[in-house]
């Protein structure tokens, strides 16, 4: 089976792609009217990421399909892919339809078309009454609306938002977040969306794919992620995980028993490539640490207590924020519900932590972590 026929039925499918020399290659497909979301810690790797869909850019290695045919070559304005960001700004000294209209008359269209199509977008996006409002006077929000409707009036096969959401206030993002949620559903869209945060990254409901290094490291739906995460890498950049370096002592039943660099003996669950007496990160999300505040519980030579200092105390209005210091000097942090008992819970007390096995788990060291 060729790839065109293989691929068809997916808008966008990605097969060994490779956005840089030192990056792995990756793939990826996106079903019809699939929202995924695009999570990094380098805003900098979604944007090249998001510009090599887009035509803007090439990638080292690999093909893009659309609808089945092979687009890698294909420049942006012959792609059914459609990239919103700020790169591809609004023209200000035209008016709100003159925007949406100047794309469509680029192509050829018939006037006829234009006018239908221009009427259409701006009531998808509720800009009827800017329609005759020059750019440079539309206020963020609206500007961020003309752009969708923009790139919606090319009907695009996938439309990709690249920091859509970078220049609005709080209210507006919001707003501007519940219309690409209506329009992806009611229209069908398949979308992709580059997040700046784990909860900007929420948002679209669909899964996320979490690049490190120019590369994929994961791709799945948010409960995956948190509790299935495929390496440190992913468990620290989605769930936020603490990584903690030791080494494993036994493994018995998927449950290892490691000796942490910083003191203390722990458990967590083991990755499938984990062995005993090997180097390891065991990765520790900070809600699901139990501390012991007050007289320390006594641990012996086999099992001595994982203790750690309070740096800092931060109450955010959802829960409570530690930042502490392990014996090794390395910082880490918890966060415990509000109707946590406070008393001798100050700067430079000392605790005690501990947590379940099924709540951590521990991964191989490599040289990329």
């Amino acid at each position: 089976m060729s790839a065109s026929s293989r691929d068809r039925k997916f808008p966008l499918a990605i097969e060994a792609l490779a956005l840089s020399e030192a990056a792995a290659p990756f793939s990826l497909r996106l079903g019809q009217g699939e929202a995924l979301s695009l999570l990094s810690e380098d805003a900098q790797s979604l944007s090249l990421f998001c510009d090599v869909l887009a035509g803007f850019a090439s990638p080292t290695c690999g093909k893009i399909f659309i609808d089945g045919q092979d687009i890698t070559s294909e420049p942006p304005e012959h792609r059914a892919i459609v990239l919103v960001s700020p790169r591809d700004p609004v023209f200000g000294h035209l008016d709100v339809a003159a925007n949406i209209a100047l794309a469509l008359r680029a192509k050829g269209a018939a006037a006829q078309l234009i006018d239908a199509t221009v009427k259409k977008t701006l009531a998808l996006v509720g800009l009827d009454a800017q329609n005759g409002h020059r750019a440079d006077l539309l206020t963020p929000e609206q500007a961020a609306r003309l752009k969708l409707a923009r790139a919606l009036a090319g009907a695009p096969s996938v439309l990709v938002l690249d920091g859509l959401l970078n220049e609005l206030d709080l209210r507006a993002a919001s707003k501007t977040r519940d219309l690409v949620t209506r329009l992806q559903r009611a229209l069908g869209l398949t979308l992709i969306h580059a997040a700046s945060s784990r909860e900007d990254a929420l948002w679209l409901g669909g899964r996320i794919a979490l690049l490190d290094r120019h590369a994929l490291i994961q791709c799945a739906d948010a409960a995956t992620l948190m509790e299935r995460p495929s390496d440190a890498r992913s468990a620290s950049l989605f769930g936020e995980a603490n990584l903690l370096t030791g080494r494993v002592l036994e493994i018995e039943d998927d449950v290892a028993r490691i000796h942490l660099a910083c003191g203390g003996v722990v458990e967590a669950m083991a990755d499938a490539e984990l062995a005993v007496d090997a180097l390891c990160i065991l990765c520790i999300r900070p809600d699901r640490m139990t501390p012991l505040f007050g007289a320390l519980a006594a641990g012996d030579d086999e099992t001595p207590p994982l203790v750690a200092t309070i740096q800092s105390v931060l109450h955010t209005g959802e829960h409570i924020r530690f930042r502490l210091r392990l014996a090794d000097g390395g910082e880490i942090e918890m966060r415990r519900p509000l109707l946590q008992p406070m008393r001798g819970v100050t700067q430079g007390a000392l605790l005690q932590l501990a947590w379940q096995a099924s709540q951590a788990v521990a991964f191989p060291m490599k040289d990329d972590l």
